[in-house]
């Protein structure tokens, strides 16, 4: 968008100057607390993102089922299926990242059916081995340990069965493992190894339907990607070959306030935020609606102090932030927006394929949403709205309306755009890979901004970002 019409960029109509209305005293108090909580938890953070989780077993073994079914169905696909997902998807993980991902859970304390799904997965990567030395234990665990220990045995190792016992084992296996991979692959080389091909086939089979299902609704999304990257992408031509204003709003850059009050301003709203997230984790168990409204209500301070300050400067909202539009506003907001979004994809897929050339593929669990995984309806419908609704409004009145606005004035557009998604990067707490992503996005927003003259494309550009994240956890993951 940097090479978009240019007249948005120039400076508005000077505003006289106002003395600042916000005391430098309580913002200090407010950023020493913030300053201090944040600290005291980057200091005291654990490297591992498992730590983030509520059920990191649950979360990896529907990660790894629904991965390993789709990578199954993918090979028996037709060639522009294949196609298609190594083109948005990159090198699949080989079964040694699988693996590591599992040692690594193992690491942590984790239940015997999790170290067995471990020993299948280092068994289909044929390291014999490491099976042989993992069953040792096992044998004198218990009577539950000796039996997955068997079912190994009999499914990678040779064990000599008589046909009763490897129908005995099958049915155990049935009864006691979650349906999923792992049951039917561990089923299906039992079977396999003592000549029971209708099981061997059945369990195959559901392997493949299961996988043709999730790679079904994979394409689905993934050609929606591919539409709106085209839209974004004629739209931008478009301005680009007709030099076409995109101008939607008049917010005032710089903004009416003084940079004390803009810095005042953000402050004050990230010291409620935390103050809130804070109470609430002390106060109410995870499975509290409270909980499940929190993060809503954490975005109310910055709400009350921005609306108390704006009264007192007698200024509008609308005015303010640019969401009075001009005339073919909804136009320009429209046509604003699909760049924003093509640019966003574009950006998502660069990374992924750059980190992918250097081999660096992101923690599993990282930002792993557990709530539209296993949450109850009820949190979920909470989750879905905050990231898709409250979130994208509190974050771009923040980082964009506020912080960008407030750090134009101090050290130009350009640096501003950089500092601030940068910030914005940083407080989502992401690995290299999801900063990378956070940060691009927040660039773009920025830019939105200073060219459109409103919040508008960045909240909705933001809203509608967050649906496709939302949607492909619920759609691939959690149905």
């Amino acid at each position: 968008m940097s090479d978009l019409p240019s007249e948005a960029i120039q400076e508005a109509p000077s505003v006289p100057s106002q003395p600042a209305l916000l005391s430098l005293w309580v913002t200090a108090v407010c950023g020493a607390f913030a300053g201090a909580y944040l600290g005291v938890a980057v200091f005291t953070a654990t490297p591992s993102p498992l730590d983030r989780l509520e059920q990191p077993e649950e979360s990896l073994e529907r990660l790894v089922t629904r991965e390993m079914d789709l990578r199954a169905a993918v090979r028996q696909a037709p060639e522009w299926k294949r196609a298609l997902y190594t083109a948005f998807s990159g090198d699949e993980e080989t079964p040694t990242d699988v693996i590591a991902w599992y040692d690594e859970l193992i690491g942590v304390g984790v239940s015997p059916v999790a170290q067995l799904y471990r020993v299948v997965l280092l068994a289909e990567d044929g390291q014999s081995g490491r099976v042989s030395a993992s069953l040792v234990p096992w044998e004198f665990q218990g009577e539950s340990d000796y039996r997955m220990a068997q079912w190994v045995r009999a499914g990678y190792l040779g064990l000599d069965l008589e046909q009763d016992h490897a129908r005995a084992l099958l049915m155990e296996i049935r009864s006691e493992l979650q349906p999923g991979w792992f049951a039917d692959t561990l089923a299906a080389r039992v079977a396999a190894a003592v000549g029971e091909r209708a099981a061997q086939q059945e369990a195959e089979s559901a392997i493949l339907a299961r996988g043709d299902e999730v790679l079904t609704r994979w394409i689905g999304l993934s050609l929606m990607h591919l539409a709106l990257l085209a839209v974004g992408a004629v739209v931008l031509g478009r301005l680009w070959v007709r030099r076409m204003s995109v101008v939607v709003g008049e917010a005032p850059l710089p903004p009416v306030w003084a940079a004390q009050d803009g810095y005042g301003l953000f402050i004050r709203g990230v010291f409620g935020f935390l103050l809130i997230g804070v109470s609430t984790a002390l106060l109410f168990p995870n499975d509290s609606p409270y909980s499940g409204i929190a993060t809503l209500a954490a975005g109310l301070p910055l709400v009350w102090w921005l609306s108390r300050y704006l009264a007192a400067r007698n200024l509008a909202w609308a005015a303010t932030f640019g969401l009075k539009l001009q005339a073919r506003g909804l136009g320009r907001v429209a046509g604003a927006t699909a760049v924003v979004i093509g640019l966003s994809m574009l950006g998502e897929t660069a990374i992924m394929l750059v980190s992918g050339a250097f081999h660096y593929q992101p923690h599993w669990a990282d930002g792993l949403l557990e709530n539209l995984l296993w949450g109850p309806p009820w949190l979920a419908a909470c989750e879905i709205f905050d990231s898709v609704v409250w979130a994208p409004l509190i974050e771009e009145l923040a980082f964009r309306g506020v912080l960008y606005a407030t750090l134009r004035m101090t050290v130009g557009v350009w640096p501003a755009v950089g500092l601030s998604a940068g910030i914005f990067a940083l407080v989502h707490g992401y690995g290299a890979v999801g900063f990378a992503s956070v940060f691009w996005s927040g660039l773009l927003w920025a830019v939105a901004y200073e060219r459109t003259r409103s919040l508008l494309p960045a909240i909705l550009g933001h809203m509608f970002n967050n649906l496709l994240v939302s949607a492909e956890f619920i759609w691939l993951l959690r149905l």
